[in-house]
């Protein structure tokens, strides 16, 4: 099905993967910001308003391949 991709499209998907979490980082500590803001001010939280949830990921390491 996914066989047929060239190694520089998967390169580039890894590339922008890793920028799109660098960027989901940063806007969840805006939200973190946002909320202590509010907070000292004691400005309610909109309806649905809910810290962004945190997340942690790590890149995969490469499997050795055995000697054959």
């Amino acid at each position: 099905m996914l066989r047929n991709i060239p190694s520089a499209t998967l390169k580039e998907l890894v590339r922008l993967s890793e920028h799109k979490e660098v960027l989901m980082a940063q806007i969840q500590e805006i939200d973190r910001q946002m909320l202590r803001v509010q907070r000292r001010f004691g400005i309610p939280q909109r309806e649905g308003d809910q810290p962004a949830p945190v997340t942690v990921s790590q890149a995969r390491r490469r499997q050795k391949r055995s000697g054959r």
